[in-house]
């Protein structure tokens, strides 16, 4: 697939003092009601209301019921999201979910997708009774932790002691962080960099955090690097069994009397591997964060993958299934949404409604053809909101598929992107699940403001949180 395009390295001939790309952004938002005033009517005797039924217990165990081979987890979420509560007991036969010891209406599967988190929630306790003919088993009690950081960030702790990150004797220290909650050790925690540096000479480092957790980095030129998640060296591999992801910067300068600059990203254009956040701080005081959020590193694995199958629609299910347990792909890349798929179709009426209401001239702009190929990038706003399901309104665009307003952006909040089908879900669940709600889901994901991108000048650390 096309992968995203390359906004880094603009850093190399970029001017000698280049603004930060974005900032960290958290949104909220709340409703409420009032009434007009007007004359009271005349007291009247209240009409008695019924009486209402008190709230069902949770069932009681009784006897011997099947076996659980996986407890419910604790789930930890920013306001707004909905927590996520599973359990494993191979010979059950039904299921009964509640909260605080009081039975959850309609909560009878082997999982419970909560609604929407609210100050109420914190702390609350989700069990769930299992049963077969033999009996009925309790599991035990999961919580729901509120993240204190409004836009899902990890706590300072998460990041290790800054303050022992040795100074780069080069250009910038990138710093490695073990965030697989005690999964795997260090030793079996990898990370991987091929470049070529501003010199031009050629980098290729191999090392696992037990071995080397730090990187004195020289200016290098774009460039990816990877994490492996392996058994040992010879295990940390990019093929379709490998746990491995990346990042990818650009660390440089236009001559040398100008400032070092960083420009780089976390990014799920091609896939979901591993879980990745990153902290960049520089000389200015800059301190960005960017990847998935907090409640995701906690989580394991396999609830992140049974998460994402809850949160995306019907024709979105094979790209978290397809490669699993290993990956979750963009849409693209997944067969049913390839040109003979069963799903190849699934833009077309919203593609064909975008270029009629808005007088676009497909000899000038071609429709896409599955999934969201384009021609070319030339028309990157387009791409955005079709990805976005934001573009149908007549007048947002020029027949020439550029934006009628250049301001448009800015008139179209986050909260009104994917508001139907269809839409790219892919992209919307690492939105909603990153940090400031800022992701890479799709390769023009910048459009607006609303991608990982982050930057300086005069950096001085990366540090990088590897999860499972």
């Amino acid at each position: 697939m096309t992968t995203k395009r390359d906004v880094l390295a603009d850093a190399l001939t970029g001017a000698a003092v280049l603004p930060l790309l974005f900032l960290l952004v958290a949104c909220g938002g709340g409703s409420g009601s009032s009434n007009s005033g007007s004359p009271a009517a005349p007291p009247t005797a209240p009409t008695p209301a019924p009486t209402p039924a008190p709230p069902s217990p949770a069932p009681a165990p009784s006897g011997p019921g099947p076996a659980i081979a996986a407890e419910p987890a604790d789930q930890t979420v920013s306001l707004g999201q909905r927590a996520f509560f599973s359990v494993s007991a191979p010979s059950a036969t039904s299921y009964q979910w509640s909260r605080n010891g009081v039975t959850i209406a309609g909560a009878t599967n082997a999982s419970y997708f909560a609604p929407a988190a609210v100050a109420g929630d914190a702390e609350s306790a989700y069990a769930v009774a299992v049963s077969d003919s033999a009996g009925t088993t309790a599991s035990t009690s999961a919580k729901l932790h509120l993240n204190p950081n409004a836009n899902g960030a990890p706590p300072d702790s998460f990041w290790g002691n800054i303050a022992s990150i040795p100074a780069a004797t080069q250009v910038m220290t990138l710093k490695f962080v073990n965030a697989t909650n005690g999964k795997y050790p260090d030793s079996q925690v990898f990370w991987q960099i091929r470049g070529t540096s501003a010199t031009g000479a050629t980098i290729n480092e191999t090392h696992s955090l037990a071995e080397q957790s730090t990187f004195d980095s020289p200016g290098i030129n774009s460039t990816r690097m990877y994490f492996y998640i392996a058994p040992n060296l010879a295990a940390a591999t990019q093929g379709p069994t490998s746990y491995y992801d990346f990042i990818e910067f650009n660390l440089g300068r236009s001559n040398a009397s100008q400032p070092w600059n960083f420009n780089g990203d976390t990014t799920r254009v091609d896939a979901f591997g591993i879980k990745l956040a990153i902290r960049l701080q520089c000389t200015d005081g800059t301190d960005l964060v960017r990847g998935e959020d907090y409640g995701t590193f906690l989580e394991d694995r396999s609830i992140t993958f049974q998460k994402y199958l809850a949160e995306v629609p019907s024709p979105y299910q094979s790209t978290g299934t397809q490669f699993a347990p290993y990956r979750i792909v963009e849409p693209g890349t997944a067969a049913n949404f390839q040109a003979s798929g069963a799903d190849a179709a699934y833009y077309d009426a919203y593609i064909d409604q975008v270029w009629a209401a808005n007088g676009i001239d497909p000899a000038v702009v071609p429709k896409p053809t599955a999934y969201l190929k384009f021609a070319d990038g030339s028309r990157p706003d387009l791409v955005a909101a079709v990805e976005r399901h934001v573009a149908e309104k007549a007048g947002t665009f020029k027949s020439d598929g550029t934006l009628a307003n250049p301001n448009f952006w800015s008139t179209q909040p986050a909260s009104s992107f994917y508001p139907a089908t269809p839409a790219n879900y892919y992209a919307k669940y690492w939105h909603t699940h990153g940090i400031g709600a800022l992701a890479y889901g799709f390769s023009y994901d910048d459009v607006g403001g609303y991608s990982s991108d982050i930057g300086c000048n005069n950096p001085q650390r990366l540090i990088v949180g590897i999860g499972w």
